[in-house]
């Protein structure tokens, strides 16, 4: 019988060096941090890893270099029981890196090389299709190139499969692709790219998801940190974040993600998982990293009872 997951993602794989420091550095600034770690990054890996903690199914579609990162981060995936059948070697490139600083209040700056995660074609896509035409939803970001990204997404909805697009980076998609698309999901200042206006508080939030919903998407998130997350979906839903002391936000944005493909399926009630997600992500902004911060099943589900 062949290997089914429940979500499949596709995208990049980073290998995280990371640096913690008392404030970001400014412009020409030279800076020592007080902690240094190198960890296991890339959005499509933290989603991939993430569902899988949150019970999914999971599996990744990607590229790594031929190189000692790209053999940490395939083994790591398959630690954390993420089906790693097509993620692909290139000796074309190296494996994606990101350079990331962390300040005392938890923010961050992040700097990416896309490497062997901008070599991901759309032969790579045909191949892994049985396993696409078997999972209940497909997840993508744009840390890949735009034409692979939207033939993703067309393939995945010519086989009738759910669609959760990250559209991080912003990337000008086109219209027709976009109305594919069953959930988009963009923090703040995706949101204020896209939409041209300033997204800084819930109710500006609102107007945004409210504008992208009319290109077509069913459902449109917009997650706002401390502050929580809007839907827009038939009708408007506003989530707030519990308050947690925040260590470092890297892969916040990802555990959302992530948390809401895989608690939709489990659901069906996709109010509901966003929810679930918001309290996901809260729990991984405590601790340190993007891999090694993403929680677990029954961590999550301590914490909303904790929370009542």
């Amino acid at each position: 019988m062949a290997k089914q997951v429940d979500v499949l993602v596709f995208g990049s794989l980073n290998m995280d060096f990371v640096g913690f420091t008392n404030q970001l550095p400014v412009r020409g600034e030279t800076m020592a941090v007080n902690d240094f770690s190198m960890v296991p990054g890339g959005k499509a890996a933290n989603q991939a890893v993430a569902s899988s903690r949150l019970g999914a199914r999971a599996g990744m579609v990607g590229k790594i270099g031929k190189d000692y990162l790209g053999d940490l981060m395939k083994d790591g995936l398959t630690t954390e029981n993420v089906l790693v059948d097509h993620v692909t070697v290139t000796s074309k490139s190296s494996t994606g890196v990101a350079m990331v600083t962390v300040d005392g209040h938890g923010q961050n700056t992040i700097v990416t090389y896309k490497g062997s995660n901008a070599l991901l074609e759309k032969q790579d896509i045909d191949r892994a299709e049985d396993l696409l035409k078997h999972a209940e939803v497909t997840v993508l970001q744009l840390e890949m190139e735009q034409e692979v990204a939207e033939y993703i997404i067309q393939k995945a909805k010519d086989l009738g499969r759910k669609v959760v697009l990250n559209l991080a980076p912003v990337v000008p998609i086109t219209k027709d692709i976009l109305k594919k698309v069953d959930v988009l999901i963009v923090n703040e200042t995706e949101a204020s790219q896209l939409t041209n206006t300033d997204v800084t508080s819930i109710e500006s939030a609102i107007i945004a998801a409210k504008q992208l919903q009319k290109n077509g998407i069913e459902h449109v998130i917009i997650t706002l940190g401390e502050q929580g997350a809007v839907l827009q979906s038939e009708t408007t839903f506003h989530y707030n974040a519990p308050k947690v002391p925040v260590i470092d936000s890297t892969a916040a944005g990802d555990c959302f993600v992530a948390a809401v493909a895989t608690f939709w399926i489990e659901t069906k009630d996709l109010s509901l998982a966003v929810k679930k997600a918001v309290h996901a992500a809260a729990l991984s902004v405590t601790k340190k990293g993007a891999q090694t911060s993403l929680p677990t099943l029954n961590e999550v589900e301590a914490f909303m009872t904790k929370e009542g």
